[in-house]
């Protein structure tokens, strides 16, 4: 099975799952970034020096955060593209940081570090973890080299500080990526196993069919071509007989429109009727086929009823048949003139959309079996009943 975008059923909710997470990423990094650092920035402007540098750095952060979140939305982040974003990101960040005042590189106003790293998690998720975990070292790292170039290292109390940051948000970047990861696995392995059970339920379903058509040909084989034979070893039957002659004939007829329903054919409707008509040629009978129109999807009951009647005019033929398949919009026709006698043709018969019509005349048979095909082409279709 597949989906509408051509992928397989299971292969399309794992991604699913990854556009979910995609979307959930887009959506933390906008409001962070477009939220909290905008607050801070424009809460503390006059502190920053220069202030143009941490509006640069913002504006900078910004295009990296709109360009990343189209390409990871349409899968467009590969290549080298999403490590070149990141290292422009954490270049912005860098320069954010060296605009703080001075031991304020872990306070109420810095931003920078924290937003480079969730720009990490926005460009470097679908990437191998250590490229993440490098730029999540780098943050770390421009926060420290920020607070050694303040003197504001020599206490225990920043070390606390800088350690209880640094675990907290980069704790909770690596946090979210790698539950995003495992995720998008179980998702994989939850679809694999439902294609593996559907699998394993369509190879079911077939061998059950399988075994259901060759009880129904065993069933046919023991309820009409058994009894003939077994007449014909117990003497009750005898071979010159005409009456004879003939059930043989329509049970080999019958027999081998059975196998042909089992073979591949572009038309099975007419490959069927050809293997009824090659069991009348083998007894030199000269059968004319022909067939007009495109033939629908036609099932394999509706196709017994209609070549049913074909079949006994076939098996009774003489010397000569004439088989016509008509195909118009809205049914499907099935004659045969032979010179067979009336004997030979079925009662009047109509049942789910199928009919079957004969006549007798100057020692010859027309016999003509209709369906009427259901839906939009039943509408226009047009009844023509062609004799000889």
């Amino acid at each position: 099975m597949r989906s509408d975008t051509g992928a397989p059923a299971g292969e399309a909710v794992a991604v699913r799952y990854a556009q979910v997470i995609s979307v959930v990423v887009v959506v933390i990094v906008a409001v962070w970034h477009f939220g909290y650092d905008s607050l801070i920035l424009v809460r503390s402007w006059s502190r920053y020096e220069p202030a143009w540098v941490a509006l640069a750095s913002w504006l900078v952060l910004s295009v990296v955060q709109l360009v990343g979140s189209v390409l990871l939305l349409r899968s467009g982040l590969h290549g080298r593209l999403a490590p070149l974003l990141s290292s422009v990101a954490l270049l912005a960040g860098v320069a954010a940081v060296a605009t703080y005042p001075r031991g304020e590189a872990i306070g109420d106003f810095s931003w920078a570090a924290n937003t480079v790293g969730w720009f990490g998690v926005l460009l470097l998720m679908q990437r191998p973890m250590r490229e993440l975990v490098a730029l999540l070292a780098c943050t770390i790292a421009m926060t420290t080299v920020a607070l050694g170039v303040s003197g504001d290292l020599d206490t225990p109390v920043t070390w606390s500080r800088l350690i209880t940051q640094s675990y907290t948000t980069a704790g909770i970047q690596l946090a979210f990526v790698l539950l995003a990861r495992e995720l998008h696995h179980a998702a994989r392995l939850t679809t694999g196993a439902a294609r593996a059970q559907a699998d394993r339920m369509a190879r079911r379903a077939a061998e059950e069919a399988r075994h259901v058509e060759r009880r129904r040909r065993y069933r046919y084989l023991r309820d009409r071509i058994a009894p003939l034979l077994h007449d014909l070893a117990e003497g009750r039957a005898h071979p010159g007989d005409d009456t004879v002659q003939r059930s043989s004939a329509i049970e080999a007829t019958r027999l081998r429109r059975l196998f042909a329903e089992t073979e591949d054919a572009a038309h099975p409707l007419l490959h069927e009727l050809r293997a009824c008509a090659d069991v009348a040629e083998r007894r030199d009978v000269d059968v004319t086929f022909v067939c007009y129109g495109e033939l629908p999807d036609v099932p394999v009951a509706v196709r017994r009823r209609l070549t049913e009647g074909p079949l006994l005019a076939l098996a009774s033929a003489k010397t000569s048949a004439r088989v016509t398949v008509v195909v118009t919009a809205g049914e499907i026709a099935v004659s045969v003139v032979a010179d067979a006698s009336a004997s030979a043709a079925p009662r009047l018969v109509r049942s789910a959309g199928t009919s079957v019509l004969f006549d007798e005349k100057e020692n010859l048979l027309w016999l003509e079996s209709r369906w009427h095909v259901p839906g939009p082409r039943s509408t226009s279709a047009s009844s023509t009943t062609t004799r000889w």
